[in-house]
């Protein structure tokens, strides 16, 4: 049966703190810095094709979006040349 441990208990009593440091797993420093096993090259084409796409369609939205303020800012100003 394993024993629950509350933090401000473990913090106050020695036994229970150096208890619960025991359980812990074993972390080295810098551990997140160590090289994992790379994938196949074939595997990392997708990512590219999918930011390739992901890319073409933000230019896409992009150009969509600065030509309709630019068809609204002429419509407005061309409503204002008639009316003035």
């Amino acid at each position: 049966m394993q024993v629950v441990v509350s933090p401000e208990l473990a913090l106050v009593d020695p036994d229970l703190r150096e208890a619960a440091l025991a359980r812990l797993p074993r972390v080295e420093p810098f551990d997140f810095l160590r090289l994992r096993d790379l994938p196949p090259p074939s595997a990392a084409a997708r990512p590219l094709a999918a930011a390739a796409v992901y890319f073409a369609l933000a230019v896409l939205r992009t150009c969509a979006f600065n030509a309709f303020v630019f068809a609204s800012v002429f419509a407005l100003v061309l409503l204002l040349n008639k009316l003035g």
